[in-house]
């Protein structure tokens, strides 16, 4: 008895084991699907953000260049606006004016690269143009309905974008107007090709797309939504659309976005779907307004590439997932043979160990590539910004070259005088040099907000502490050239001004007599200032060869250069007689003897309104 009682003792045990285990395993199951699903959803929402952090990127990265190349144009029509052939074309047009005024349009494209660049009458129609020899010359057509001419034409700079309506290409214009004796006589415009940047930015996976105010799409990388609108647009706004010619006689069909969730609150989960459906799909859609040009920016970026990760990822995570339900297993089915069978469960922990231990180490590799990836970005967005540090170096290294000489200077004397023990002296080398920096800083900050507002600060101004300043600057070149000034300046002539600018031209205007006399036997540059009843007048004169008189009008001209190549961009008496005309005040140049009557020289005035 005891014995069937043992024997049916052991017989039940076994048999609530089975059981046990027939109940375990699919419960474990359940909950292992449970969790798989779970963690499908959190490593997709993962993958989703992190895509929405790499398209915020791409975004802030594409608006900036598409920015930039805005910005390179923007202040040309009003640059080439002063021009005095384009000026004269317009009150007093003949044929030889007009083909001047064709030439210079056609050297302004060249050198600034842009596609074209135009004139028009008051009335709109086109009298020269940069390419008024090609076969669809805008020479001839009349432009008055173009909402750049309207604004100009009232006397504020023009912005646009549609099709051109001779060559029906895509192009970007800016327009100014063109005044004689504050009468605006006409306007300039200069159109842009934004093609490359759209052939640039092409991606398979990343679409971009720039809508104008109405929602239309008119640049994108993805050709086949061009001209389409991505929301409903009235008959009756479509009719004043298509009457402006603005897209030609492109039909505005419809792209439909439509927002399946949101993931942040700058992030969308949409689809697409068009009607060739050439890139039907979804998509993650992140937006940003361009105040300036009234434009919307899109990035479109395509999901597929986190199904692929998705899938990668879930396959680790299945691969683990059996293997835990594989030990659970062999542990419930082996149990009753535990002790039997430890030397190869031993052996099989092992192994999963280092095959966990594998999954760890691959983890870390993929994580180590993401933060490369990151990397590389943040790379790509830095050398952005020195890309287009680069394009104004130039004219910082125009604008600092003499300060920069003339501290070197300074701490070469400073250094000198420290050895003779003249303290007191080395000091005033040493304040020179913190002035000098500190003017560094100003011109700096005054190159960045003369390409876009000046800030109009204006402060009494000594006009022989400013000339003596510009002087100091070239302290080095003057001594080493055996340069004689001759300086006849009232006593306490003050005006108040904008005394960065004053410098300014001061310096541009020295600098130019240095280079002019540099191979001259005789060099001396008299710089008189007095007061008027109207005015300040100050005159500098050198004695170098002189401006030949076949040129002379067209000194202050843009990219006008009289020097060798290398030498100048001939943008400082441009430059110049802009700062003068923002003072109120202006700039005039003349040829004159010298006092011994021997030898011809440069003669420019400055006139400053009393305020």
């Amino acid at each position: 008895m005891m014995v069937l009682h043992s024997a049916g003792f052991f017989m039940g045990d076994k048999s609530s084991s089975r059981v046990s285990r027939l109940v375990t395993l699919p419960l474990l199951a359940l909950l292992l699907i449970g969790f798989s699903i779970l963690g499908f959803y959190a490593i997709n929402h993962q993958a989703l953000l992190e895509l929405g952090d790499e398209s915020r990127n791409r975004l802030t990265l594409f608006v900036s260049n598409l920015e930039g190349s805005l910005a390179k144009y923007e202040h040309l029509p009003k640059l080439i606006s002063i021009n005095a052939k384009l000026i004269d074309s317009l009150h007093q047009p003949d044929i030889s004016r007009i083909e001047q005024a064709n030439q210079f349009l056609l050297s302004v494209v060249t050198a600034s690269a842009a596609s074209d660049a135009y004139l028009m009458d008051k009335h709109g129609l086109t009298i020269a143009a940069s390419n008024w020899k090609q076969p669809l010359s805008f020479v001839g057509i009349n432009f008055n309905f173009r909402p750049y001419f309207q604004s100009a034409i009232e006397g504020h700079p023009g912005r646009y974008f549609a099709l051109g309506t001779t060559s029906l290409q895509r192009g970007y214009y800016f327009s100014h107007p063109v005044y004689r004796e504050q009468e605006i006589i006409g306007v300039v415009a200069v159109k842009i090709d934004l093609a490359e940047i759209e052939a640039a930015w092409a991606d398979r996976g990343n679409h971009f797309l720039v809508t104008d105010p109405d929602g239309i799409a008119f640049l994108s990388t993805q050709p086949e939504w061009t001209y389409k609108t991505i929301r409903d647009i009235s008959a009756e706004r479509l009719a004043q659309i298509l009457a402006s010619r603005r897209y030609a006689a492109h039909k505005i069909l419809p792209l439909h976005i439509n927002k399946l969730t949101e993931l942040e609150d700058d992030v969308d989960y949409v689809s697409v779907s068009d009607i060739d459906h050439s890139a039907d799909g979804d998509y993650l859609h992140l937006s940003t307004d361009m105040h300036e040009a009234g434009w919307t920016v899109h990035l479109l970026s395509n999901t597929r590439s986190i199904r692929d990760t998705l899938i990668l990822r879930l396959t680790l995570a299945g691969f683990a997932a059996l293997i835990v339900l594989l030990l659970v297993s062999l542990y419930l089915v082996n149990r009753q043979r535990r002790l039997a069978l430890q030397g190869s469960t031993l052996l099989l922990e092992k192994r999963v160990q280092l095959r966990t231990q594998e999954l760890q180490n691959e983890v870390e590799e993929r994580k180590k590539a993401e933060q490369t990836l990151r990397d590389t970005q943040a790379e790509l967005i830095q050398a952005a910004k020195l890309a287009g540090l680069g394009q104004m170096s130039a004219g910082i290294s125009h604008e600092l070259n003499q300060p920069l000489t003339a501290i070197r200077n300074y701490s070469k004397n400073a250094q000198r005088l420290l050895e003779r023990q003249q303290i007191a002296a080395a000091t005033d080398n040493l304040e020179q040099i913190s002035e000098l920096t500190t003017l560094m800083a100003n011109i700096i900050n005054q190159l960045r907000g003369f390409s876009r507002k000046s800030s109009g600060e204006r402060s009494e101004v000594s006009i022989e502490e400013s000339v003596n300043q510009a002087l100091g600057m070239f302290h080095r070149e003057i001594d080493s050239n055996q340069v004689d000034i001759e300086l006849h300046i009232e006593h306490d002539l003050c005006v108040v001004t904008d005394p960065l600018l004053i410098n300014q031209v001061l310096v541009n205007l020295i600098s130019n007599a240095l280079q002019a006399m540099s191979e001259l036997e005789t060099r001396r540059i008299d710089i008189s200032a007095k007061s008027t009843d109207h005015g300040i007048v100050i005159s500098l004169s050198d004695t170098g060869p002189g401006i030949a008189e076949n040129v002379i009008e067209n000194i202050f001209d843009p990219f006008f250069t009289t020097k060798e190549v290398g030498l100048g961009l001939g943008l400082g008496l441009s430059i110049s007689y802009q700062i003068m005309e923002s003072l109120g005040g202006k700039i005039s140049v003349t040829n004159a003897k010298s006092t011994d009557k021997t030898t011809a020289g440069a003669r420019f005035e400055l006139y400053l309104p009393h305020e």
